[in-house]
């Protein structure tokens, strides 16, 4: 059997990365970073209170998480320790834990953010370039309670802050102008995620799906030795599921309409798993 081209199809490994190598992932949050910089630069006035998808939280709110979550992962890439953290050990609560980080930078004006988001974004990026150049194949803990590749740990980080923009843009009428190759690292990640879950009691989610819009035709999710793999193929097929490429990713990650409304098959075993994620989320 002929094996198809690398162009044809794109994996992601939790243990191994991608198989374009680290250089990919690094590129992707590079990509995501400058925009979010420049459309957060632009921002004034009132907009910097106005609501976002995220309950409670404003657009103000929303951005010093992000340059917070981008602290956390310059400290685990080896920078400094960011100020809210009281030690290097600190345990992760979705629903407390970002909230508590907030509280201490309450204060801040939004200029402050953006020029300290700017600063962490200059010192992530090269630690990445530098992890990545090493040709590093570490493995860390990842948020999810899975060990990833290192790169598959930043793409985390990646895959929030592609979120996060959209959850200050879209009530706006605003639509990120994402780059395809941004929007497969999201997207081979954001199903990694949502299969994490179900890997926990080793119910691993091993499914296809066609998501309309994405980078790719088709999708699937399954594992090897208990290791998640996704792999995107450029190729049309039927999948067990189908949908649109980002409604499913903002419903993974909890916002907008459940999994079972934005994904359509004959797979309801897979749905159920796929859900597991939004659970956790929110």
């Amino acid at each position: 059997m002929t094996r198809p081209s690398r162009a044809a199809y794109q994996v992601l490994d939790e243990k191994q990365g991608f198989d374009g190598g680290a250089a990919e992932a690094v590129e992707a949050i590079r990509s995501q970073r400058q925009r979010f910089l420049a459309e957060v630069s632009g921002l004034s006035g009132d907009t910097w209170h106005a609501d976002t998808r995220c309950a409670g939280w404003s657009v103000h709110d929303v951005v010093r998480h992000v340059r917070d979550v981008a602290a956390l992962g310059v400290f685990q890439l080896g920078g400094p320790r960011p100020d809210f953290l009281v030690s290097d050990r600190f345990r992760f609560h979705p629903a407390r834990t970002p909230q508590e980080w907030l509280e201490f930078s309450a204060a801040e004006q939004p200029a402050d953010t953006v020029r300290d988001l700017a600063r962490v974004v200059d010192l992530e990026n090269a630690l990445l370039r530098r992890k990545a150049d090493d040709g590093s194949q570490e493995t860390v803990p990842g948020p999810l309670r899975r060990r990833l590749h290192w790169s598959v740990a930043a793409v985390h980080i990646l895959w929030d802050a592609w979120m996060h923009e959209r959850d200050i843009l879209l009530p706006r009428g605003v639509s990120p102008a994402c780059p395809e190759s941004e929007l497969r690292v999201v997207t081979l990640y954001g199903l990694m995620a949502a299969a994490a879950p179900s890997a926990w009691s080793g119910e691993h989610l091993v499914t296809s799906l066609e998501l309309k819009g994405g980078p790719d035709a088709r999708y699937s999710v399954a594992q090897q030795d208990g290791t998640v793999r996704v792999t995107g193929w450029s190729a049309a097929g039927p999948g067990d599921l189908a949908g649109g490429c980002e409604e499913v990713l903002d419903s993974l990650a909890g916002r907008g309409p459940e999994v079972a409304a934005v994904l359509t098959g004959s797979d309801p075993a897979a749905l159920e798993k796929l859900a597991r994620l939004r659970a956790v989320a929110t």
